[in-house]
């Protein structure tokens, strides 16, 4: 699944809620170890790259994770 082709699109509420607040959240702590460490932009650059790969599709945490997900809908299922 191609995130930027995916048919999921965030209602109204959803990205003006916790999308904003997790955007917001993540480039506080961005600010806060730069701050902290006074490590270069290209640092910050190439972990956010490092945490992105993981989210990605074909990724080994992502399928876990959608694997995991999967499982705990079809265990309610048969419930």
């Amino acid at each position: 699944m191609d995130p930027i082709n995916s048919n999921w699109i965030p209602s109204d509420e959803e990205y003006k809620g916790i999308i904003r607040r997790t955007y917001e959240l993540i480039n506080d702590e961005l600010h806060y170890l730069k701050g902290e460490t006074d490590c270069p932009d290209e640092f910050v650059y190439k972990f956010i790259g490092a945490i992105q790969k993981e989210w990605h599709p074909s990724s080994c945490q992502s399928i876990a994770r959608n694997q995991k997900i999967f499982k705990t809908k079809v265990n309610k299922l048969s419930l």
